[in-house]
């Protein structure tokens, strides 16, 4: 006999395949389905993944809820503004690279981004939850963006140059172990 389908809150969509999100903070499970779909196909799908669901949420209450805009991102902006100022004009140096205009924004799934023609960078306003070795390691890892634009060797080889062991600092902000 089949387990119980764990709670979840159903979003209808023109879309080919079903998706599943459990958000950070709460726990919540989201599913999309697509329109056409059958109820009882959602249900057996969402009950086929209960324990991915369970492991999830699992690991969703500690951590963090995203970040909105409000108080807390503007203390965190705040914070971070000094940091930030202060590593850019220790590595922009450095690194011989041209220095970037810049600007913190909430954003969901990156911790930076740079524009190469632009010569800008914007950082997540998320790395204020940080430790300083994490929010280093992403501006060492956008002013790379300025030497080598893609992810390559070209690129990996810059990283390595600047500042060797980075790829821990990457597990550790993307919470994952390094073998």
């Amino acid at each position: 006999m089949p387990g119980p389908i764990p709670d979840y809150t159903l979003t209808r969509k023109r879309m080919k395949n079903v998706r599943m999100t459990v958000a950070h903070g709460s726990g919540e499970v989201r599913v999309s389905a697509p329109l056409r779909m059958p109820q009882r196909d959602i249900d057996a799908w969402v009950r086929s993944k209960a324990s991915w669901i369970a492991a999830r949420q699992a690991e969703a209450v500690v951590l963090p809820a995203p970040l909105a805009p409000g108080p807390e991102a503007d203390a965190l902006r705040r914070a971070l503004r000094p940091i930030l100022t202060a590593l850019l004009d220790e590595w922009v140096p450095r690194m011989g690279v041209p220095h970037p205009t810049w600007q913190m924004r909430i954003m969901r799934t990156r911790w930076g981004s740079c524009n190469k023609v632009k010569r800008s960078v914007t950082f997540s306003v998320e790395l204020g939850r940080k430790d300083y070795h994490l929010v280093e390691y992403v501006v060492v890892h956008e002013l790379a963006h300025l030497i080598e634009p893609n992810h390559g060797a070209g690129f990996y080889a810059v990283m390595d140059r600047y500042l060797p062991g980075w790829q821990e600092h990457r597990a550790e902000l993307n919470g994952r172990q390094v073998d």
